[in-house]
């Protein structure tokens, strides 16, 4: 199999496991008493260690053999997924989530570059594209399934069974040649501290504005977006009292839309052009959150929610390739 589908089938595992794992976390913790706040510091660990270990991985991949890196980075996040689970205190949740947040982001980081090396900057919308589109298309079936079995058999032991399957996304990875394409050759210097100082000596305008906006975007995607992404669960418990199962069918629904506008991304871009439908989606986007704030008719909120998400995460590929395909492959 080729790298791209490789990445496609181990972003359909562990993107099915983990969203099994991802549905009714956070449940398990509010219902248990957990207040609102407590499980917020735990996400926001669990996001500190994405951003932290993330980057140092994300400096180190050129240096190091990748499939060993993703080896010991996926064992990694099993572990520390797994031990949260029965983690009674604030403060080993709290460190336990940095690491399982941190070392998921790492694998993640490393197969997004593997995925851009393998791809040419014609088709690498499309790939990018695809892969979010399985990511999404596994998380309704995930978000469904862990509903039901979490009200089926109890949150606890679902989230064991979810996050030891982990185990089996390393197929895709031992299969995986994590060698550089001819499409794409890598720069003869690893990166490191130094060289990732260098992003902000670049003198090209056009690579400036690239990677300024990139970081902007997230940074406002992080911001306002980020909440309803990592909260999305809690605030329908919050809000309206909903089962787990309800909710599990309510994100269902979100990232199935996402999958199918992700899958056609590309073809939306080409025909409107790339960055003007991430402007129309980061002027969008707001203002369905600034609804949902004054929204609290369950069909209502539910249908702008689903919207929201869609949009937001369908043009994930197109701002990818946009960034990916206009700066220097030893910056990416």
């Amino acid at each position: 199999m080729s790298a791209p589908v490789l990445v496609a089938l181990f972003t359909f595992i562990d993107g099915l496991t983990q969203g099994i794992y991802g549905t009714i976390f956070n449940l398990m913790l509010r219902t248990g008493g957990l207040p609102t706040s407590a499980v917020g510091n735990i996400t926001s660990s669990n996001l500190w260690g994405a951003a932290f270990i993330g980057l140092f991985f994300g400096l180190v991949a050129e240096k190091y053999e990748k499939k060993t890196l993703l080896i010991m980075t996926q064992l990694l996040s099993i572990f520390f997924g797994t031990y949260r689970i029965f983690a009674t205190s604030s403060t080993i949740l709290g460190i336990t989530s940095f690491f399982h947040g941190g070392f998921s982001a790492a694998t993640a980081t490393i197969m997004s570059t593997i995925l851009v090396m393998k791809t040419s900057s014609e088709n690498r919308a499309r790939f990018l594209g695809l892969n979010l589109s399985a990511g999404m298309f596994t998380g309704v079936i995930a978000n469904v399934v862990g509903g039901l079995l979490g009200d089926a058999f109890g949150f606890r032991i679902v989230l064991l069974f979810s996050s030891l399957s982990r185990i089996l996304a390393l197929y895709p990875i031992l299969k995986l040649d994590a060698t550089s394409s001819s499409a794409n050759e890598e720069s003869d210097e690893a990166p490191s501290i130094a060289s990732f100082s260098k992003i902000f000596k670049i003198r090209d305008s056009k690579e400036v504005k690239t990677i300024l906006y990139y970081f902007l975007s997230n940074v406002n995607v992080g911001l306002g977006a980020g909440l309803f992404v990592v909260f999305g669960n809690v605030i329908f418990y919050d809000l309206f009292h909903m089962s787990a199962t309800v909710i599990g069918l309510i994100l269902a629904f979100a990232q199935l839309a996402t999958s199918l506008g992700a899958m056609f991304s590309y073809k939306i871009g080409r025909k409107f052009g790339d960055m003007n439908v991430l402007i129309f989606s980061y002027v969008f986007v707001p203002i369905l959150i600034v609804l949902l704030s004054f929204t609290r008719e369950p069909i209502t909120f539910t249908s702008v929610y689903i919207l929201r998400f869609a949009v937001m995460n369908m043009v994930g590929p197109l701002l990818s390739s946009v960034v990916f395909s206009h700066i220097p492959m030893n910056i990416v």
